[in-house]
């Protein structure tokens, strides 16, 4: 397409970016910590418990928001592969189709 200039090799390497960060959100999520007890937290009369479940909430929060981030970044590397293919075709709408 003249006058019109793709960085297919920008738009690659930003889409391997995206799949690398992608990658390191699902190991972040995949590497979980045990569950704490109470007594992790010692002896705290009424708050031991109450801690547990905040610190639960939190993991499952944080769990939740890692998983989102990875499939979203997996999109936004599907998305950059896609728009260099119609880029491709839309530059060579005809390619030549080898003899046999």
């Amino acid at each position: 397409m003249a006058g019109f200039d793709i960085y297919f090799d920008a738009l690659e390497d930003c889409a391997g970016k995206a799949n690398s960060v992608a990658n390191q959100f699902k190991g972040v999520a995949d590497e979980s910590p045990a569950a704490p007890g109470p007594a992790c937290f010692g002896s705290l009369p009424d708050a031991s418990g109450k801690l547990v479940e905040a610190v639960k909430k939190l993991e499952t929060r944080l769990d939740s928001e890692t998983r989102h981030a990875q499939r979203n970044l997996k999109k936004v590397e599907a998305a950059l592969y896609k728009v260099i293919g119609n880029v491709r075709k839309a530059d060579n709408p005809d390619p030549e189709v080898a003899q046999a």
